[in-house]
């Protein structure tokens, strides 16, 4: 029987775009609440990762904190042996 947790990952690996909280609880049945905890520990184990597909700022290049990008929900995606490796986002700090 395949645990709740491990369907989560599953929706993951059978798509290769990154999927929103708002989907993925909707295809799956899970409340969003009991959702964001299950990608949490996905995360945390390194199997899946924020996406950073979204609109960047022309001004600054960045969308996060930026007042003119829009706010994009929270998007997730499975964590590949190809996928490029994930930028540091404390600026210059050499922590990756």
């Amino acid at each position: 029987m395949t645990t709740t947790l491990r369907q989560v990952l599953s929706a993951f690996e059978t798509t290769k775009t990154p999927r929103t909280l708002n989907q993925l609880a909707r295809d799956l049945g899970i409340p969003l609440n009991m959702l964001e905890g299950m990608l949490d520990y996905w995360v945390r184990k390194g199997k899946l990762r924020e996406s950073k597909d979204g609109v960047a700022c022309g001004t600054c290049g960045g969308v996060q904190g930026c007042p003119f990008a829009p706010k994009l929900p929270h998007s997730y995606e499975l964590v590949t042996d190809d996928s490029p490796p994930e930028e540091c986002s404390h600026k210059g700090c050499g922590c990756r």
